[in-house]
């Protein structure tokens, strides 16, 4: 009855000592100070817990009496530290994350220790503290330089990640995730490609093209200029990840110009340089175009290649690079269309205008050329795409093939007029030479 009585009167210091005093209860007492701050009771809620070797509950609730001075002296000499931290949070005051960031350095905790002395805007010495534990910190360096945007703290990383302190260059993702922590999108471009360069030339295509992407969309988001050899890296990467989808839903015409289009750009995929080009003499046998078959199949008997060729279609070349023959009637020879920029013609797998001098956008489903009457894009990440192959490809795979998040096809914005988001590719884009 007491109890539900100082309940209506809203007594929560009196239900407090009820609980603790009377009912044996402390937990309930515990809860109703967490969820409805009372000092009175948060201070005998703590002298309850000293009292029962609680410490870790009297620095909770000391801290939730506004006491910071006696929680902290109790944290310090029992060593509740962490309890301490959690209670304040990261909106300590600066004297607060100070006195902790001291306390864990002078038991070389340093990682706790940086953690409290950017809390307390003491950069420097949080970026000596992470870089004195090493690489395992990096990340954290990173933050805190990016928080700091100060010159000196940006050569000092620098520095470290080039390997000037203890000749250990390191891993160049923390200088890509460096100028992004700083807004140096372009010099984070730069390094991106270098990255995925490397990732490409050791055959890891995925990991390559989920980085271009992302920092395509960084670029785009921040309406800066795209360097031209980004884009086309992410085009060509881009063109040989969807050459499985075209085969296995039996567009061969498709998946030969993607694979020609790789083919061009061979010297970028130097561990699988045989069984790509094997497979775009495959893919131009399906689809009758037996003049690039020939061709490719000539490159494969080179000497430097041909141990190379799977015993599998090795007869098979060595036949077509024996009887070459024209290409036969129905074979996929290119179609051209209108350029969206300037009206000529032009084959439909080209993206460079020769006319004009301005790059297409490349459809995400086909890698052929956007063209104006048949567009749509993918609503996760804008990418463009034809609308009727967008719509087909996903009544077998829900999943876009730039970003593979999945998507609905009623998902699919209608666009009438693409003039605006043609006009946003171009200023993307800057005048390149044709491929």
């Amino acid at each position: 009855e007491a109890l539900a009585a100082f309940e209506r009167a809203r007594d929560s210091d009196s239900m407090v000592r009820l609980y603790l005093d009377k009912l044996n209860e402390p937990q309930k007492a515990f809860q109703l100070v967490r969820e409805t701050p009372d000092m009175p009771g948060a201070e005998r809620i703590a002298e309850y817990c000293r009292k029962n070797g609680n410490i870790c509950g009297a620095v909770e609730f000391l801290l939730l009496a506004k006491n910071h001075e006696e929680a902290y002296t109790m944290a310090e000499r029992h060593d509740e530290m962490e309890t301490f931290e959690q209670g304040i949070g990261e909106k300590g005051t600066r004297d607060q994350h100070m006195t902790i960031a001291k306390y864990y350095e002078q038991r070389n905790l340093l990682t706790n220790a940086a953690k409290h002395y950017s809390l307390a805007e003491e950069y420097p010495m949080a970026l000596k503290l992470y870089l004195k534990v090493g690489e395992k910190e990096i990340d954290r360096a990173i933050e805190v330089v990016g928080k700091a945007r100060n010159d000196a703290l940006t050569h000092t990383l620098i520095d470290y990640l080039m390997g000037d302190s203890d000749n250990l260059p390191k891993d160049p993702n923390f200088v890509y995730r460096l100028h992004k922590a700083l807004g140096n999108y372009m010099q984070a471009a730069g390094t991106a490609l270098i990255i995925a360069k490397k990732d490409q030339e050791e055959g890891n295509y995925k990991q390559a093209h989920a980085l271009l992407f992302r920092t395509y969309q960084d670029l785009k988001r921040q309406k800066l200029a795209l360097p031209q050899e980004l884009w086309r890296r992410l085009m060509i990467l881009h063109s040989y990840v969807i050459v499985k989808r075209l085969v296995k839903a039996g567009d061969h015409a498709t998946a030969a110009q993607m694979l020609l289009r790789v083919a061009k750009n061979i010297h970028q995929f130097p561990v699988h340089i045989v069984p790509i080009l094997t497979s775009v003499v495959i893919e131009c046998q399906r689809a009758k175009m037996t003049t690039e078959a020939y061709q490719y199949s000539c490159m494969l008997m080179r000497p430097e290649y041909r141990p190379q060729v799977s015993e599998q279609y090795k007869k098979k070349i060595e036949n077509i690079v024996r009887k070459p023959c024209a290409d036969a009637e129905g074979a996929a020879h290119d179609t051209q269309s209108a350029c969206m920029y300037c009206g000529g013609n032009m084959d439909d797998a080209q993206l460079d205008c020769t006319m004009c001098k301005n790059i297409s956008p490349f459809c995400i489903v086909t890698g052929m050329r956007m063209l104006r009457d048949d567009w749509t894009y993918c609503p996760s990440c804008n990418f463009p795409a034809k609308r009727s192959a967008f719509t087909a490809a996903l009544q077998t795979s829900d999943q876009c093939t730039m970003c593979e998040e999945r998507i609905k096809p009623g998902d699919l914005p209608m666009v009438t007029d693409p003039s605006a988001l043609i006009a946003d590719y171009k200023s993307l884009f800057q005048t390149i030479e044709p491929l």
